[in-house]
């Protein structure tokens, strides 16, 4: 049988098991692993950096949340009612001064694949680091997005494909005189819509897409088969 995703969907979920993942580290198996300084720093400053941020994200949705409280307040309140004071956002203090580049939970999944690796990593270790996941009898690196179609509907490209217990697709388009494929979109539905104009308005194009599985926002498995459709506009 083999093991689901061990890393875990939603920000402040993420962040905790980094958390948890950061001080197993500190405990003893980055020694044992060899982690350098500049690995668990990296580690570190990531922490501290989504920290922040995350206090931002969750301040200013309550701040657009009083905003648009605000707004119909004022827009449909009895004439002449006393007016309120106007929301003012508040900057939360304590930004870090540290630098960390884009790509944080990514550069984390590496280094997890790496640990699974080496020579001094044990199951247990694993466990003990959270970085098994449960059960299941799905193998997603052998997973392959199947019944992709496409078809055009009001003008666009309406496209579908089996789901089942992926978290959703990244879909990859090739139209026109394009060479290779590029990330049109990644969705969470059995769907998806290409509402782009054709490169040469007027002109019919041919357009290419190809599917790959979404478990916790990061493909797996295989490419799907590659569907083609005439879009005329």
């Amino acid at each position: 049988m083999k093991n689901g995703y061990f890393f875990p969907q939603g920000d402040h979920k993420r962040l905790a098991w980094v958390i948890n993942f950061n001080n197993k580290l500190l405990s003893g198996y980055a020694a044992t692993l060899g982690l350098t300084p500049v690995q668990l720093a990296y580690i570190l400053n990531g922490i501290k950096v989504m920290t922040y941020i995350l206090s931002c994200v969750v301040a200013a949705e309550r701040f657009y949340h009083t905003c648009v409280s605000f707004k119909e307040n004022m827009s449909v309140s009895t004439i002449g009612t006393e007016l309120q004071a106007i929301p003012v956002y508040v900057a939360i203090p304590g930004a870090p001064t540290v630098f960390v580049p884009f790509g944080f939970y990514s550069w984390i999944l590496d280094l997890v694949a790496s640990i699974k690796t080496n020579g001094a990593y044990t199951t247990e270790m694993g466990v003990d680091l959270d970085i098994i996941g449960s059960a299941s009898l799905i193998d997603w690196s052998t997973a392959q997005p199947i019944k992709v179609k496409a078809k055009l509907s009001g003008g666009f490209v309406n496209g579908s494909y089996l789901k089942g217990q992926a978290d959703g697709a990244r879909i990859e388009s090739k139209r026109g005189t394009e060479t290779a494929f590029t990330t049109l979109t990644n969705v969470s539905k059995a769907s998806f819509i290409d509402s782009r104009p054709n490169l040469v308005v007027g002109q019919p194009e041919t357009r290419q897409y190809r599917l790959w599985y979404l478990k916790k926002d990061v493909v797996v498995g295989l490419v799907s088969v590659i569907v083609t459709i005439t879009v005329n506009n």
